[in-house]
């Protein structure tokens, strides 16, 4: 069935464009009027020599479209509708952008023959390894639904602990820049207007206001020069933390509240993506492979790395993590227990939430400790500044008296 690129009016009023598959323009416009959307224009398009079919369009997919398109797919193809059918149900639901593409793309793939998993490999932007790895293993066991239904499971999962750990960090930053913002705005334009009546007095001024005086002065008078000099840090930085990785990512771990929050979130990660790879019948060398990406803390990622190769050689999974020292040993304790029990993906997942559960309280710690610590900090500020202002004023009254 031929793929038209349409554009149109929706029942909102809005400018619409995106993908429909069709026997015809005609049969197009009919589908598209079913759907409350008023076309405009309807071209033809060859959907396998489109520009996404490299893989490397540079549009993005956000997480909860391809959650939402997981979820979906697995509730159509466990009802019983054939893989084509289901991204054809998926696609006529209105998807808009650079998704609908792919979707379109891929279902021509599996229409004309290709396996889903052969088709979502050509866009390994888009589809992690964990995803494509359990899509092949759902459709050689054939249990895609179950798969598909446990990557939708793990996806939400990390969603809502990004969230849990965004949502918690917002407030300090907010803060942070407010006060940064606050402080430069009464040091640049509220206090030289002031502070601008004791320029002239001949009296010496008290020591805070002659502080104030001179951070004022050189804030106004080199501006440029400290914005020039913001900006080199931020990107000396930036390359000191592409160029030094593996140092910082040491030193990172060493850091009280800061490391063991890292720790956490980095074995949360870890754990959760081997239980899935490996309920979804992924071999244990090949999970460990997927589950190295995921990791992004050099000193860990090079524990799991060189637990793979003991693995590969015959050690057992707990030993081979147990003999790096950043690895936590209650961690370790766990899928220990789960190999010889025969539970590794339950003891696994049950590190996970363990672990993302210890995240979330360690966030939730610094941010109590931050918040009050920024609110005096900036307190603090302000107050210097006001009775910079004050004191000379106060002193001219008892002066006059």
């Amino acid at each position: 069935m031929p793929i038209f690129v349409y554009e149109g009016i929706s029942p909102s009023g809005k400018r619409s464009t995106g993908l429909i598959d069709a026997d015809s323009s005609r049969h197009a416009r009919q589908k598209l009027r079913a759907q409350g959307i008023t076309a405009l224009r309807i071209d033809t398009q060859d959907a396998g020599k489109s520009s996404t079919d490299t893989g490397t369009s540079s549009g993005r997919v956000k997480a909860k479209e391809l959650t939402a398109f997981t979820r979906q797919l697995a509730t159509l193809i466990g009802a019983g509708i054939p893989i084509v059918d289901s991204l054809a149900a998926i696609l006529d639901q209105g998807m808009e952008g650079h998704f609908q593409e792919i979707i379109a793309s891929v279902r021509e793939d599996v229409k004309g023959g290709r396996s889903l998993n052969g088709a979502l490999e050509k866009y390994q932007k888009i589809f992690s390894p964990i995803f494509i790895n359990m899509i092949r293993a759902g459709e050689e066991s054939g249990t895609l639904e179950i798969m598909l239904d446990r990557i939708a499971d793990f996806q939400e999962k990390s969603q809502e602990t990004r969230r849990k750990v965004l949502g918690s960090l917002f407030y300090p930053i907010i803060l942070m820049c407010v006060g940064i913002l606050m402080v430069l705005f009464l040091l640049t334009v509220v206090m030289p207007r002031i502070t601008s009546i004791f320029e002239g007095l001949k009296a010496t001024l008290p020591l805070p206001t002659r502080i104030l005086l001179a951070v004022s002065g050189t804030l106004r008078n080199h501006a440029l020069i400290f914005l020039g000099a913001t900006i080199f840090l931020i990107l000396a930085g930036i390359r000191l933390a592409k160029t030094q990785k593996r140092q910082l990512d040491e030193i990172l771990l060493k850091i009280p509240r800061v490391g063991p929050l890292i720790t956490s979130d980095q074995v949360a990660r870890f754990a959760r993506t081997m239980s899935v790879l490996l309920k979804g019948g992924v071999s244990l060398q090949r999970a460990l492979e997927i589950a190295e990406t995921v990791v992004t803390n050099q000193i860990l990622k090079e524990a799991v790395s060189r637990a793979r190769e003991l693995v590969r050689n015959g050690e057992s999974l707990g030993g081979s993590l147990r003999q790096s020292p950043y690895f936590p040993r209650l961690a370790v304790a766990m899928i220990q227990t789960g190999e010889r029990s025969g539970q590794l993906e339950e003891l696994l997942l049950k590190t996970a939430q363990g672990y993302e559960s210890e995240v979330g309280q360690i966030v939730a710690t610094i941010t109590s400790i931050v918040e009050p610590v920024m609110i005096l900090l900036i307190g603090s500020m302000v107050l210097f500044m006001v009775l910079s202002v004050l004191l000379p004023i106060f002193e001219m009254s008892q002066a006059v008296q």
